[in-house]
């Protein structure tokens, strides 16, 4: 008998349960399918509707509101791309916390930063340095200053701060270790002079001396982490002076030239500041390029740097025939004089120009008419080199609490020429830039343990408007 089908009695019909199946299975697709539709012709609406309520509930609740979008801010000038007029700080008011605060204070509304000595063209350091070399070779002033907070001093009062800082023109360092030094016509002769005893003559570094190279590269790791706006690297040059016939430079000089151990120098002083937000501002004798002179073996123009900062000083150009200049006397209108000038540098457009002008000998008329035809050939921006005869007295101010007494000498004192190299000669180590992490609490420690006596005042405002 044929067992596939069971008679049951239901509704008088024969029950077949494959069939069952095939229907249950066609209704469960049939009501997920109007599921579906019916979702997604609801979906719309029902997201608007939550939307809205959401959108009701933010604005009942103002914590809950987002912050609206906000539009980035302008960031600020690099240093190269501002409109910079600088002044010098004479050393002895560096020197001197109460005589800086007001030198500052006394400079006109047109001056927009200051120029810091760092390593002046005597050599002396005029800082707190941690770097083992200029710790070493002693080359730091006995009145060396906290240099962050003279800084700080500085952009309080809005101004931007340089640092200037001269390489191989150094009459302090080369008595400090002979390793750095020019030698006197061989490497085991004693300190080349760039004159006689007598006259005055000093010794200089040796820029082909990889020594003396890492010496100034340790002052500029230290401008770089002071973070100053800007460096004027000067004297990156050669003497020119009696008896450079006797001078020896070391076995380099016979196989590089002059012109190219210059150009790697400022290199190697460049790429130690690329990275950073510190602009390298290279100084050079205006006067000596336009003139023809070979103490730079070339024109420095070409060397790596940010920007130039050629110094000029028309009494320079008085009684010398150069060209389409001969000047018996200054003129009082320095128009054209000042447009033979830049022309005759002979800067390309594209080059970030940063005149240093020698103030002393000028009318404030002469040096305003100089600014104005610097400018509209190129220039950028000025240094005004700092003379107290120009600028004129200053009024007397209230100084701030806790000035220091004046130290009796704004540098060190000189060591005389031995004229006989020591028994060994130190080497300067590799440069180890260091952060000046305690310089804070070194400050508010020198600004509470200073002299509250009041110094004498000599400088004077800086006036820069008239005549």
């Amino acid at each position: 008998m044929d067992r596939r089908y069971k008679v049951k009695h239901y509704r008088s019909r024969i029950y077949n349960p494959i069939r069952g199946k095939i229907i249950r299975a066609a209704l469960a697709l049939a009501g997920a399918a109007l599921l579906f539709a019916l979702g997604w012709f609801a979906y719309e609406p029902l997201m608007a509707k939550i939307n809205s309520a959401n959108k009701e509930i933010i604005e009942q609740n103002p914590v809950s509101k987002p912050e609206p979008e906000k539009k980035p801010e302008t960031p600020p000038l690099d240093f190269i791309d501002k409109e910079t007029l600088a002044v010098t700080v004479p050393e002895e008011k560096l020197y001197n916390a109460a005589d800086y605060y007001l030198f500052l204070k006394s400079l006109d509304k047109e001056v927009t930063a200051v120029v810091i000595d760092m390593k002046t063209a005597g050599g002396t350091v005029t800082y707190k340095s941690k770097q083992v070399s200029v710790n070493d070779y002693g080359t730091a002033s006995e009145n060396a200053v906290d240099l962050e907070s003279r800084i700080k001093t500085a952009r309080s009062l809005g101004l931007d701060v340089i640092a200037r800082i001269y390489a191989f023109e150094d009459s302090t360092a080369p008595y400090k270790s002979y390793d750095m030094a020019i030698r006197y016509e061989s490497e085991e002769g004693v300190l080349w002079l760039d004159d006689s005893v007598d006259n005055g003559g000093k010794p200089w570094l040796n820029p082909y001396s990889d020594t003396a190279q890492k010496y100034v590269l340790d002052i500029v790791c230290d401008a770089v982490d002071f973070a100053v706006d800007a460096v004027i690297l000067d004297g990156v040059r050669f003497p020119d002076a009696y008896g450079m016939d006797y001078a020896y430079f070391g076995a380099a000089a016979e196989t590089l030239e002059r012109g190219e151990a210059l150009s790697q120098f400022v290199q190697r002083i460049y790429s130690a500041t690329v990275t950073s937000e510190t602009d390298l501002l290279l100084a050079y004798d205006g006067f000596e390029v336009i003139s023809g002179g070979d103490i730079y073996g070339g024109s420095p123009a070409a060397f790596k740097c940010d920007g130039l900062a050629p110094t000029i000083d028309l009494n320079d150009f008085v009684g010398k025939k150069m060209g389409d200049m001969n000047y018996k006397v200054l003129p009082e209108d320095v128009t054209e004089l000042a447009g033979e000038i830049y022309e005759a540098l002979g800067y390309a457009t594209d080059i970030k120009v940063f005149p240093t002008i020698t103030c002393a000998g000028l009318e404030k008329s002469q040096l305003k008419t100089l600014k104005s035809v610097l400018s509209e050939k190129g220039a950028f921006g000025f240094v005004l080199v700092y003379d107290e005869v120009f600028f004129g007295d200053a009024p007397e101010e209230e100084k701030p609490e806790g000035g220091e007494s004046a130290p009796e000498s704004s540098s060190q004192q000189q060591p005389q020429n031995p004229y006989t190299p020591p028994e060994s000669s130190s080497s300067a180590p590799e440069s180890v830039p260091e952060t000046p992490s305690d310089e804070n609490s070194e400050s508010s420690s020198e600004s509470s343990s200073e002299s509250s006596e009041s110094s004498s005042w000599s400088g004077g405002p800086i006036v820069l408007g008239g005549d």
